[in-house]
Parts: C-alpha cells; structure tokens; sequence
C-alpha cells in the first residue's frame, strides 16, 4: 500500500520542481515558438479575412450579375413585345392592301365585263339590226310589189327599230 499512496500524498520537494520545470518550459515556449505560432495564426487569420472579404466581394459580383440579367431580361421583353406589336401592324397593313388591291381588281375586272357586255349588246342589237333590215326589205319588197331605194329603206329599219327599242 506505500506504493499507492506515495501517488497520492503531495511532496513539497517534487511539487516546487514540477512548478519550476512548468515555468521553464513556458519560458522556452515563450522565447523560441511563441513568435513563429503567433506567426502562423496571424496568416490563418489574414487567410481567413481575405477568404471571407473575397466571398463577399463575390457575392457583390454575383448580385450586380443578376442585377443586369433581371434587366436585360426585362428589355428582351420590352424589345420582343415591341417586334410582335411590329410585325401585327405590318401584317394588318398588308392584309388591308391585299383587301384593296383585290377590291380594286374585282371593280376592274367588273368594269371591264360590264364594257363587254355592252360591246356584246351593241353587235348583238347591230346583227339584229342587219337581220330584221333584211326581212324588212323583203317583206317591204313583196309588199310593195317595187325594190324599195337606200333612203326609203334606211328610214323603215329605224322606225322599226325605234319602235323595237322601246318595247324592250
């Protein structure tokens, strides 16, 4: 039992020596290791500062990145509804051109078939003209028993006619 109880008791000699071996290893810490240690956590720390200074530095970066990405993105936008509103108009214009050039035709193309109708009437009444002339002369020639002369016969077609012209 002497054994365990010498690590138990407290001696002063061994005491003083372990205080005194304590203050000389400070001491050697002190002068050979405190620099280069206060040396080394200087740096983590300046390491650290310069690490965290450029995070935010960064961050900055990124905000004002997506700051002009919101804006351009907006102005694509602004730009595309501006091209679509453009392009409405455009095509509004031309389907109302298209629209009136084939107005303009239809009217053209009526013009022109009205034209050939009358063309048409006219040679039409003048071959009728010719025809009933014709049957006129004949019949006046059988009538009258005499050749009817150019004047006289001018003058029965367009009484004839005159009187036709107005039944129609």
């Amino acid at each position: 039992m002497d054994l365990y109880q010498s690590l138990v008791t407290v001696n002063p000699v061994t005491l003083i020596a372990q205080i005194c071996n304590l203050f000389l290893q400070m001491f050697l810490v002190k002068v050979f290791f405190l620099d280069k240690i206060k040396a080394i956590i200087d740096a983590r720390r300046e390491a650290a500062d310069k690490e965290i200074t450029d995070a935010r530095t960064a961050k900055e970066e990124a905000m004002v990145i997506k700051a002009t990405y919101e804006q351009n993105m907006l102005e694509s936008k602004a730009e595309a509804e501006k091209i679509l509103q453009s392009a409405q108009q455009t095509a509004a214009k031309r389907g109302e051109q298209i629209i009136s050039d084939a107005q303009k035709t239809a009217v053209a193309m009526k013009q022109r078939a009205e034209a050939e109708i009358a063309q048409e009437k006219k040679r039409v009444l003048n071959e009728t003209k010719d025809e009933i002339s014709e049957i006129a002369m004949a019949i006046a020639g059988k009538v009258v028993g005499r050749e009817l002369t150019a004047s006289d016969h001018a003058q029965m077609v367009d009484s004839f006619i005159d009187k036709l012209g107005d039944e129609v």
